[in-house]
């Protein structure tokens, strides 16, 4: 019954996905607009006051690729443009495997 209970709890905290982890983390970083941290999880950055900050997000689809190595996420955001007015934005995101762990290669509208 305590397993249970446990898995239960933990099912109910709501763990992030290795993908929405990497995002989440990207979006920290950009909202700060920390390049050094950035640079070791991306080629590319998210400029607060160019892009706007991520206030929210959802992964809505992952395609991997054949060979296991990269996979495409298409994201729902809701980014705060510098201009103070909150937009929703379809982004796609290029992920790529590098040394063991999965590495943002490209960021694009869609």
């Amino acid at each position: 019954m305590r397993i249970l209970w446990l898995a239960l709890i933990a099912a109910g905290c709501g763990v992030l996905s290795p993908e929405e982890q990497l995002l989440a983390d990207f979006f920290e970083a950009s909202r700060l607009y920390d390049t050094t941290v950035i640079a070791r999880m991306s080629d590319v950055a998210f400029n607060p006051r160019e892009d706007g900050v991520v206030q929210d997000f959802d992964v809505e689809q992952v395609e991997q690729a054949p060979d296991g190595q990269s996979e495409r996420v298409t994201v729902r955001a809701d980014v705060r443009r510098p201009d103070g007015a909150l937009s929703a934005r379809t982004l796609v995101v290029t992920l790529r495997r590098q040394d063991g762990r999965w590495f943002i290669a490209s960021l694009r509208d869609l």
